[in-house]
């Protein structure tokens, strides 16, 4: 046991890539590096519904944005008019 923590230790850790192109490696083997308890792959796991279900939040959380800056847009035009108006009645009734 202490053999095996010791190797462990002595061992660089990989990187990303480095791990990525492991996995690679051994599943063209036919070999499998992940452990029993973990998640199946993501074709097969429920988790494509809430993949899904955020596409489709984003989706909706954009229009809510472009909403929200359509509104701003035209109170901006809106004040904008109002201060040329202002402008001219000034310019009008001072000069």
């Amino acid at each position: 046991m202490m053999a095996d923590n010791k190797q462990s230790f002595d061992e660089q850790p990989l990187s990303r890539r480095e791990y990525r192109e492991q996995l690679a490696r051994q599943q063209r083997q036919g070999t499998s590096a992940r452990p029993a308890d973990t998640e199946p792959p993501l074709q097969d796991s429920p988790e494509m519904g809430r993949r899904q279900f955020a596409s489709e939040h984003q989706q909706l959380t954009a229009e809510q944005k472009t909403a929200v800056l359509r509104r701003k847009l035209n109170i901006a035009i809106v004040a904008l008019l109002a201060a040329i108006i202002a402008v001219y009645l000034i310019l009008f009734f001072v000069g």
